[in-house]
């Protein structure tokens, strides 16, 4: 898949609005449980899904079933939170616990890849900290998992809107 095309500034885009949308959208909930913050947690999961795509062609290097399979773990349970907000309430049962297993098992084979160790072990804190903050309903919890997630999803889109990260190493065969 070419790392400059159409597909890859969506996906970026996306990684840069899913978790601030989701963050909100979790302040919405603290502060008083809204229909607007419901709301937004759909709108929050449908930018989810190309962005764990785009994660995930950016870890396509090495261990690609595992990334392959993280990623449609994560992007099913992401479709499904949408479809079925109410299934974030019990995020253990299925298939709301595809999304935070989906990342755990993405963030893994991550560690292995060209992206960060830094990003891996910040998705898969997150991935941790997902079902436990909201099944505890904490608000400082929450509002730390999304932290955690834009932190981790915004280190992964800059690297994703790059127009070519590895056009920057001179090629020796090409210097003269």
């Amino acid at each position: 898949m070419n790392r400059s095309g159409p597909l890859a500034f969506i996906a970026a885009a996306a990684a840069y609005v899913a978790p601030a949308v989701l963050l909100a959208s979790d302040v919405a909930l603290v502060m008083f449980i809204s229909t607007p913050g419901l709301f937004l947690q759909r709108v929050a999961m449908a930018f989810f899904v190309p962005a764990i795509g785009g994660a995930a062609m950016l870890a396509h290097d090495r261990a690609r079933w595992q990334v392959g399979g993280g990623a449609a773990l994560a992007g099913v349970g992401a479709i499904a939170i949408l479809l079925r907000p109410e299934a974030l309430v019990v995020p253990t049962r299925p298939p709301a616990v595809l999304f935070p297993l989906g990342l755990l098992v993405l963030s893994a084979a991550m560690i292995g890849s060209a992206v960060s160790r830094r990003v891996a072990a910040l998705i898969c804190a997150g991935a941790l900290l997902f079902p436990l903050a909201h099944i505890s309903g904490v608000p400082a919890a929450l509002i730390g998992d999304d932290i955690i997630f834009m932190a981790a999803f915004w280190m992964l889109a800059s690297r994703m809107a790059s127009a070519n990260p590895k056009s920057q190493i001179p090629n020796p065969k090409t210097q003269g």
